[in-house]
């Protein structure tokens, strides 16, 4: 709540930086006053009851965020949406709290100005993650137009201490590498990136932005730099970083260094790790020992992914990066859903020879993950995937209707048990699959204890 101190009379007042509630309920602010009570920098809100007081606000110091409570009692509540984005600094990111009859209306009232959304009621789980990426951006541009460096910036959020209570806000963990730097295509840097990233060349690109390697002014260590393709995009990003905070500190994810607006992109900072793609040591050849640890590896990040009700959606070999010490990274979470308020996903998302038939349907859930692990430990196991044709609509119908040969029948030492847990994996109906990635583990480490050293898998 905004307050004053009494006890520094004499002394100059303290311009904490705000974060405006505007027509939230009692509730909302007591949930969100205690976020912010957790960050070490001192931060305060404001509450207004309406737009109409607006005019407070230039006599409050400095604005980082504001929070808007859509209300459904008026005739156009994306008027009010839109009058509220005019009426503040363009800097100012607008998170909209929307109660769940109008969760209908969540593309209008974006497009009326919202930069974020959160449907009604808040909870102790996926909100606060959205709430201090969102927040962590804002004061990320802020900081940049003072000039301010990663390092004052974590020194004045006391991010260390920060990891101890909620979580790293400054260094969230995001999806996508392009590590393979001597295939990248040059090309001339344009100069910083948000004042002091400098592009060195372009790593790659996709359908939603562009991945550089960059580097820190004064320095030679390499980054990775995501960059949107539009602003239009800073949404489907930040959201992958709000995912993906429930992987802080986790040993087979990449660390987010930064996250920076640039021409008002949303712009993901990541570490540049040295690796090579699972796929690529495949074909190469890998020893059971590696295959089973790497396995293991990717059980463990997945288990964790599915203990917070986040969903993959693609897992193959292409994402996963084994590096020069055997650790595992499960890339590209940029198609992960957040299932923590529903149980699937209507988004036919995903790689077609690791998609489970309900996925294929436009109906994903955590099972369709471990559908995407049975295939992998099929290919582990036979050298061959289950379902396969260059034919894209034969091999969704194949997914669709047929059951897989028994790897058995393609391997015939490989053990019984194994067998039996790679086609529970590979069930059609998910219901007779195991419910999530931490039962497969548990299942698979019960049945082979001896599981990573290299005496399951064939050699």
């Amino acid at each position: 709540m905004l307050s004053q101190d009494e006890g520094a009379k004499d002394s100059p007042p303290v311009h904490h930086e705000k974060v405006l509630l505007v027509h939230l309920e009692p509730p909302e602010i007591e949930r969100i006053d205690e976020l912010l009570s957790h960050l070490d920098v001192p931060m305060e809100s404001v509450i207004l009851s309406g737009i109409e007081e607006l005019g407070r606000v230039a006599q409050m110091g400095e604005v980082l965020l504001t929070v808007f409570r859509v209300d459904g009692q008026r005739k156009r509540p994306d008027h009010d949406v839109r009058l509220l984005k005019r009426s503040l600094p363009r800097s100012i990111p607008l998170l909209l709290l929307i109660p769940p009859g109008l969760a209908s209306k969540v593309k209008q009232y974006l497009r009326a100005g919202g930069d974020e959304f959160w449907i009604l009621p808040l909870d102790s789980t996926a909100f606060p993650a959205r709430f201090y990426v969102l927040l962590q951006w804002a004061q990320s541009a802020r900081e940049e137009k003072a000039g301010k460096s990663w390092t004052e910036r974590a020194e004045k959020w006391g991010l260390h201490s920060l990891r101890r209570k909620i979580g790293e806000v400054g260094k969230l963990v995001v999806s996508r590498i392009f590590h393979a730097c001597s295939d990248a295509v040059p090309m001339e840097s344009t100069g910083p990136l948000g004042g002091k990233w400098t592009e060195v060349r372009r790593l790659g690109g996709g359908s939603f932005g562009d991945v550089w390697l960059v580097k820190q002014k004064g320095t030679e260590k390499p980054a990775v730099a995501k960059i949107p393709h539009t602003p239009k995009l800073n949404l489907k990003f930040m959201r992958e970083a709000a995912i993906l905070r429930h992987f802080l500190g986790h040993p087979n994810v990449i660390r987010l260094l930064d996250v920076i607006q640039a021409e008002g992109k949303a712009v993901l900072i990541q570490e540049f790790v040295e690796g090579r793609t699972l796929q690529e040591l495949l074909e190469e050849g890998l020893s059971a020992a590696r295959k089973e640890k790497a396995f293991l590896q990717l059980l463990n990040v997945v288990s964790h992914a599915h203990g917070h009700s986040i969903m993959h959606r693609d897992i193959k070999p292409e994402n996963i990066i084994i590096t020069g010490s055997g650790t595992l990274k499960l890339l590209d979470f940029g198609a992960a859903k957040d299932l923590s308020r529903q149980s699937i996903s209507r988004t036919v998302i995903g790689s077609r020879p690791y998609m489970a038939p309900e996925q294929i349907m436009g109906e994903s859930r955590l099972a369709s993950d471990v559908w995407a692990l049975g295939v992998l430990l099929y290919a582990l196991a036979t050298g061959l995937l289950p379902f396969y044709s260059d034919n894209e609509k034969e091999l969704m119908d194949s997914i669709l209707e047929q059951a897989p040969e028994p790897p058995r029948n393609l391997e015939p030492d490989l053990p019984e048990g194994l067998e039996e847990i790679i086609l529970k994996c590979l069930e059609r109906d998910w219901t007779s699959r195991y419910e999530n990635a931490g039962e497969l583990s548990e299942a698979l480490l019960e049945r082979f204890p001896h599981f990573g050293t290299g005496r399951v898998l064939p050699q």
